[in-house]
């Protein structure tokens, strides 16, 4: 239950096992919590891809990408794994907004059913936020 870094750090025994529970209950708070302080703009981008996708006949988007605009639009609580996965999809994605030709173009609708540039600020946020981000 320890090495010998914990131990050095901490020689009580006691005191190694509070800390590892303390750790250990905070892992498993941040693994189940959920989060839905993103903001208007986060929403009204989802809303607006959701409009935007059904004038093109809904074509636009996989399932994932259309249940992602539901829960933002209706401002659902999301968890950790959800908020890393937006963030991933839109990093990688938003060079089909910036680019794209017009509204109707499914990369522009896609980015903005998850939330849009909002969304990317937020979510990159949050992670900083939780210690989650990896910058490196």
């Amino acid at each position: 239950m320890s090495n010998a870094n914990t131990t050095a750090e901490f020689p009580d025994a006691q005191q190694r096992l509070a800390v590892c529970g303390n750790l250990w209950a905070n892992h498993k708070r941040q693994a189940f919590e959920s989060y839905a302080d993103y903001g208007e703009g986060v929403r009204n981008n989802a809303k607006r891809g959701i409009e935007l996708n059904e004038r093109n006949g809904n074509k636009c988007a996989t399932q994932t990408g259309k249940v992602r605009a539901q829960q933002l639009a209706s401002g659902e609580a999301i968890s950790l794994a959800t908020i890393k996965r937006m963030h991933s999809y839109l990093s990688r994605a938003e060079t089909y907004y910036d680019n794209a030709d017009s509204t109707s173009d499914c990369g522009y609708i896609s980015y903005l059913l998850w939330g849009g540039k909002a969304a990317l600020g937020w979510s990159r946020n949050k992670l900083r936020e939780l210690g989650e981000l990896d910058e490196g």
